[in-house]
């Protein structure tokens, strides 16, 4: 698993993910203080990983949350509808603030921006249990072959 480098604009960077939803508490842009998530698709390879984090910065992680479960439902279900409902099912069941879910081929980070842009804070968040996972490889080798969407709360 590799790190993610860090934010930049451009077709081998970073993109941003458009919610459909409109939240009255929530703030359009990318800077903090607040919460916002982001994905990734095939965590586990071993080539360049690309994240992808919404536009929006939250007031309320809760809100934040609910948006994420709204994309996961809605964006990723095309793509693979049991491994869509079951990511949505597990983040309605996560109250933690902070958290990694790991989810078939995709991995989402729900995180505090507590200054600055959502996706520095989002790489820097995603980094630290990128390093956590290779620190142990057997725990790596758990969450690839689980059977089901896994919550790692981060602290």
């Amino acid at each position: 698993m590799l790190k993610l480098d860090a934010p930049m604009d451009g077709p081998s960077g970073f993109r941003t993910v458009i919610s459909n939803d409109d939240y009255p508490e929530s703030q359009y842009g990318y800077t903090g203080p607040g919460w916002s998530w982001m994905w990734v698709n095939s965590p586990f390879a071993l080539s360049f990983v690309e994240g992808q984090f919404t536009r929006r910065v939250f007031k309320q992680y809760q809100t934040s949350h609910r948006d994420l479960r709204s994309f996961a439902s809605e964006s990723l279900a095309p793509n693979d509808p049991h491994w869509s409902k079951a990511c949505a099912a597990a983040l309605r069941d996560t109250t933690a603030q902070e958290f990694i879910l790991v989810c078939s081929i995709w991995a989402f980070a729900s995180f505090e921006v507590r200054s600055g842009r959502s996706a520095e804070a989002g790489t820097a968040f995603y980094n630290g249990w990128v390093a956590a996972m290779n620190a142990d490889p057997q725990a790596t080798y758990a969450l690839q072959r689980s059977e089901k969407p896994t919550v790692i709360v981060m602290s």
